[in-house]
């Protein structure tokens, strides 16, 4: 068992690494290059991010089980490289993680479970603000170790709807080979209509999504968190970023400094002729979402 979950984690890395060699796209725009975050390790930041969470209605039993999951993977990576007093403020858009080391701490610690990643971590805390319809599971192939991580985790995540929940959800979607963002998210919401997914209190939070174009004519969610607002405009995003990396919540003055954070990390190629990767706040393109010219990376 433990050498299968080596082997599945060395292949994460592989896949992590060449799905994060795109390169950007070149505008005029100057991105943000400051970042404030947390890794919840305090009590401090740990009360903020509850509060937040709170007023978005998120029950209670699934606050429970995120604090401990992020308990859990915090102590498993001895909290290596992560923040220790509330929020730090850096001036990059890049947090410094040892993921190598990171990674070895976790298959030391945590031998038998993959870990939670962004789709498992935020579909967990919004399952009860939003609503799917129709079930559709045939287009979540691309989802295995997603499957793997859940049928190994500590704990039970899914009943059986909800994980055909998260199928539907996460189902890659048909799309065209053109660059036209436009086009792409037309297919999205014609999608989402299709199996009537709604989402509930929009004004407290929304699921902020980071969607790829492959040049097979699809379109999949590579990476997922979950926005919450807060007074004087503040935002507050939380994410997973990958199984084996840490939970971050971070602070934005507005959406377009949560684009250039996404769009830094994200945006890469090899000039390949499929479209930018661009993001959604719930079934709408992110407002202020822009590309960023290749010397803010």
């Amino acid at each position: 068992m433990k050498k299968h979950f080596r082997w599945m984690t060395s292949l994460l890395v592989i896949t992590f690494l060449v799905a994060c060699s795109r390169p950007q796209a070149e505008t005029n725009a100057e991105a943000t290059n400051q970042l404030t975050y947390s890794n919840l390790t305090d009590q401090s930041s740990q009360q903020e991010m509850q509060e937040r969470m709170q007023a978005a209605g998120i029950p209670d039993a699934t606050l429970d089980n995120f604090w401990k999951d992020v308990q859990l993977f915090n102590e498993a990576i001895e909290e290596k490289g992560l923040t220790k007093n509330g929020f730090t403020r850096i001036n990059s858009l890049k947090p410094n993680y040892d993921f190598v080391e990171m990674m070895e701490l976790w298959e030391d610690n945590r031998p038998d479970f993959l870990g939670y990643n962004c789709r498992i971590s935020s579909y967990d805390l919004m399952k009860d603000s939003l609503t799917i319809g129709k079930i559709d599971t045939s287009r979540s192939d691309y989802l295995a170790f997603d499957q793997y991580a859940m049928e190994s985790s500590p704990r039970e995540l899914f009943s059986e709807k909800e994980y055909e929940e998260f199928q539907t959800l996460y189902g890659y979607i048909p799309t065209t080979d053109t660059q036209d963002i436009n086009v792409h998210l037309k297919n999205i919401q014609k999608d989402w209509q299709e199996k009537e997914i709604e989402f509930l209190n929009e004004e407290k939070s929304s699921l902020i999504s980071v969607f790829f174009h492959e040049e097979d004519g699809y379109l999949f969610i590579g990476h997922m968190g979950i926005l919450f607002p807060g007074e004087a405009d503040e935002l507050l995003f939380l994410e997973k970023l990958s199984f084996q990396e840490p939970y971050q919540a971070i602070k934005f003055s507005n959406r377009s400094e949560l684009n250039d954070y996404l769009m830094n990390k994200y945006d890469l190629s090899w000039d390949q002729p499929t479209a930018a990767p661009f993001i959604l706040e719930n079934d709408q393109l992110l407002e202020g979402y822009r590309q960023l010219p290749k010397n803010n990376q």
